[in-house]
């Protein structure tokens, strides 16, 4: 397996193609290969809230169901490759995405994903798997995105160090964009500052602007200020506070995760 390669995780038909698109751009930016996976679920992967374990109908059915969207998966991905002339290794694995992504730990350079809440059952933990179990930096593109990508960047500024990590991984990016756009939402001139000693040798061209919330959630902010600028991604650090307390009062990163109409390029 390539030491350094950019892997588009497939968790299911939703969104396979825009990730497709997206991890080719990423791949081209910074000069790297492609490797893909997908992995079939198996019923002993999945319980369910309401219950220990699933029916034999509901194994059933959930087995065929993956099986047919493995064969979707191959045919989208075939049918994508010839029309990109794309050479890509295809992983398929069977279990859960827990497991299969720490395969990859080490060895991919970031993960392109779609949006986990728009995934099947069994397939949602993707995202968290990449970024908390591997430690990978995530692209994570959401439902019916489109267009260019990663031209036109905000970051939303909290000196924390998520944030510092997702910088130096997209940093390839921020150097490349035509715009970069640096918010502080609910902060102070000294925070601008900050901001400006850890981008200005990365991002010499960026703007840098202090924004009052105004009662409103940092997440809602952030996005309002993408569709000002008309950004085609938004750096973000990822779960600071830690997944459990995220999951117990969701932050800015799980609602940038489940509301974001653009791709986030993020870390933890």
């Amino acid at each position: 397996m390539d030491p350094n390669f950019v892997l588009i995780f497939l968790a299911s038909t939703q969104g396979a193609k825009q990730c497709l698109d997206t991890g080719a751009a990423v791949a081209g930016l910074l000069n790297l290969p492609l490797r893909l996976a997908h992995v079939q679920i198996g019923p002993g992967s999945i319980v369910l809230p309401s219950q220990e374990q699933l029916s034999e109908y509901e194994a059933e059915h959930l087995g065929e169901f993956e099986q047919k969207q493995t064969q979707s998966l191959r045919e989208i991905v075939k049918e994508w490759a010839h029309a990109c002339d794309v050479d890509a290794p295809f992983d398929l694995f069977e279990g859960d995405e827990w497991h299969v992504m720490r395969r990859y730990r080490g060895k991919a350079r970031l993960v392109v994903l779609a949006s986990p809440h728009t995934q099947p059952l069994g397939h949602r933990d993707v995202l968290r798997a990449a970024l908390l179990r591997s430690g990978h930096p995530v692209v994570m593109i959401p439902p019916e995105w489109s267009g260019a990508f990663g031209q036109r960047l905000l970051l939303g500024w909290e000196d924390v160090a998520p944030l510092r990590r997702a910088i130096v991984a997209f940093t390839p990016f921020l150097s490349s964009a035509s715009h970069v756009e640096v918010v502080a939402v609910n902060q102070e001139e000294p925070a601008l500052d900050a901001a400006r000693g850890v981008l200005e040798s990365i991002a010499p061209h960026a703007v840098y602007r202090r924004v009052d919330g105004e009662g409103r959630r940092t997440s809602d902010v952030l996005l309002d200020e993408a569709r000002k600028i008309a950004a085609d991604g938004i750096v973000m650090g990822a779960f600071r506070r830690g997944e459990i307390l995220n999951w117990l009062i969701p932050g800015t990163s799980s609602r940038l995760i489940q509301d974001s109409f653009v791709p986030l390029l993020m870390s933890s």
